[in-house]
Formats: structure tokens, C-alpha cells, sequence
């Protein structure tokens, strides 16, 4: 049995490096029943990929699985698999698995860091600095108190809920199929009712993997059920925002402003108006990122090659269908 390693040609200091202490991690799980070889140069991770029985890596780096027969189990170093998800993949045998929940701890504190950035207005404090200015803010607030929606309370859903219940939140959020409501949060709902809670919430919060389904979920009819003060947080992915239709709502202030870790287009282009909104966050896509990412990655992925060696089902298994 051969197993793929295709790693993220990086520095050291990079969250996605991949260290020689994990190789022999992974190694100590095998006991000399795999042959395990890990590449950063994608020429090779090709050749490698052609009698592989499993690959791992970050979907950008994993080779097009067309044409590879021997293939049976793919792990994303990443949560998003959508490059992953060929219809050749979809329609083969071949079992899918993420890293989903690995994130949860830096994206959740990333939304907080968003929500307070608005409540204590630190960046109208920060531009003023730079211009050497001291005007004290009379209209800064408290996150203690508002409603946030959480749309998707899945891991990272989940972790910011209960983030924002520990600051005193009253927390909402839509999942999409029924379950038990965690005690952190305090009105849970179907995804069928998004639009009837749009208008509670000050914060809007999307956790959501971009499928289908939830491609552009939320455009100019969303937009029109929020509050014109609501906030609007995207960690998810940039395609489930309609984006000509929010840089529309904002300027016109039927909301009051965004935060965006992602958007449809990334980079996001220098002619983007977003970038010069004065109610709009911007960060490159980088809530997920830690020094403990790779760690926390291979630690998940290690468990579930333990599983495959014994025959046990895997953790965190993709459904090709829906996508996540």
C-alpha cells in the first residue's frame, strides 16, 4: 500500500508546513505496512499519484484524480473540498475526508475580533491614530446584549456561539436539519427560517460551505430582511454572498456594514469598492490560520489512517453530493 503526501511548498513558519516531525508521526502509524512519500514538487506528487491507494495534502497541491485507478481514500488538509469534487471523483468509489472542525478555535476568536472591532469602533480608532488624533468615541457599544445570528452551527458555527454567549450575546442560529439546541445557544431553527430571524439580528454570521445550495444564498433579498445597523461576517466562503448585491446593500445603508474573510473573488481585485468602504473589514482569508494548524491537521488525519489500517469507518467523511 502506498500512501501520498503532497505538502505545501513553504517556509517554516508557514501554518501549513509540513514538518518532518509529522512525517515520522505518520510513519509510526503505518509501522512499515505503508510506504509513505511526501513531495512539495508537483511533478513528482503526479508520478506518486499513479499507484497511490491514499493521498493526503491541501486540495491545491493534491494532483487531478483522472485516470487513477488505484486511489480509495483522499484527506484534505483543508475543510473546503470543492476542488476536490470532480465529477469523475464524485461519480468513483473513492471515500473523501476534510479537516473540519481544526479550525474552529482561530475562527471563532476571528469573529469576535470582527464583532468588536464594530462594537468599540477600533477602526475609526485606528485610522484617527495614524493621523495623530485623540477624539475620544461617544458612540462605541457593548457585544453583551446584541443578537447574533449564526447561520451554520456546525464546528466553527458551534465555537462562535458559545464565544458569543461567554461576552453575553443572545445567540440564534439556523442549521439544516434539526438538533438539539446547545445550551449556549438560545433559539435554534431550521435553515427555512433565515428570513423571519434576519430581522433579530445585530450580527449576521455565516458558517457555511459553499454548495449549490448555498451559492449566493445571500443577495439583495437577504439584505432587505437585516437590520439597516446589522453587520454581516463571512468566514464561510465568498460565493455565498451575492457581492455586486452587497457592495449595493452598502452603499445605500440598507445594512450597516461587512466583514469579510473571504470573498467571491481572491484575491479580491485592487478595483473591488469594498476595499474603501468605510463600514467594510477586510482579511485575506486567513481566520483559519494558527501556528497549531498543520499539528491539529495531521493529529486528525493520523486517527483516521489508524481506522483505515484496522478497517474502522473514518472521520470526517465528505458527502460528494452536497459537497461537505
Amino acid at each position: 500500500m502506498k500512501l501520498l503526501i503532497a505538502t505545501y511548498p513553504v517556509r517554516a513558519s508557514h501554518p501549513h508546513f509540513f514538518k518532518p516531525a509529522h512525517l515520522k508521526q505518520i510513519k509510526s502509524i503505518t509501522k512499515n505496512k505503508v510506504e509513505v512519500r511526501a513531495t512539495a514538487d508537483k511533478k513528482k506528487a503526479e508520478l506518486y499519484a499513479r499507484d497511490a491507494d491514499i493521498i493526503a495534502g491541501h486540495p491545491g497541491d493534491i494532483p487531478r484524480l483522472v485516470g487513477i485507478r488505484n486511489i480509495k481514500w483522499v484527506q484534505s488538509f483543508s475543510a473546503g473540498v470543492d476542488k476536490l469534487l470532480t465529477p469523475e471523483v464524485i461519480r468513483s468509489p473513492i471515500v473523501v475526508t476534510n479537516v473540519s472542525g481544526i479550525h474552529a478555535t482561530p475562527i471563532a476568536e476571528h469573529v469576535i475580533g470582527f464583532m468588536l472591532t464594530f462594537t468599540r469602533r477600533f477602526r475609526e480608532t485606528w485610522l484617527n491614530q495614524t493621523k495623530h488624533i485623540w477624539k475620544p468615541d461617544q458612540t462605541v457599544t457593548e457585544l453583551r446584549g446584541k443578537t447574533v445570528l449564526i447561520a451554520g452551527l456546525g464546528n466553527i458555527g458551534g465555537e462562535v456561539a458559545r464565544l458569543s454567549h461567554c461576552f453575553g450575546a443572545r445567540v440564534i442560529a439556523v442549521s439544516r436539519n434539526a438538533r438539539a439546541k446547545p445550551l449556549y445557544v438560545d433559539l435554534l431553527k431550521t435553515e427555512k427560517y433565515l428570513d423571519s430571524l434576519l430581522p433579530e439580528a445585530d450580527f449576521v454570521c455565516i458558517c457555511l460551505p459553499h454548495t449549490k445550495d448555498t451559492h449566493h444564498l445571500f443577495d439583495m433579498s437577504k439584505f432587505k430582511h437585516m437590520k439597516r445597523t446589522a453587520i454581516l461576517i463571512n468566514i464561510g466562503r465568498g460565493g455565498i454572498i451575492n457581492e455586486k448585491e452587497l457592495v449595493a446593500a452598502l452603499k445605500k445603508k440598507i445594512i450597516g456594514g461587512a466583514a469579510l474573510d473571504v470573498t467571491e473573488e481572491e484575491p479580491l481585485s485592487p478595483r473591488s469598492p469594498l476595499w474603501d468602504m468605510e463600514n467594510v473589514i477586510i482579511t485575506p482569508h486567513h481566520s483559519g490560520m494558527s501556528e497549531k494548524y498543520m499539528d491539529r491537521a495531521i493529529a486528525l488525519f493520523c486517527g483516521n489512517l489508524k481506522n483505515f489500517l484496522a478497517g474502522k469507518p473514518l472521520k470526517n467523511i465528505v458527502n460528494k453530493k452536497l459537497g461537505y
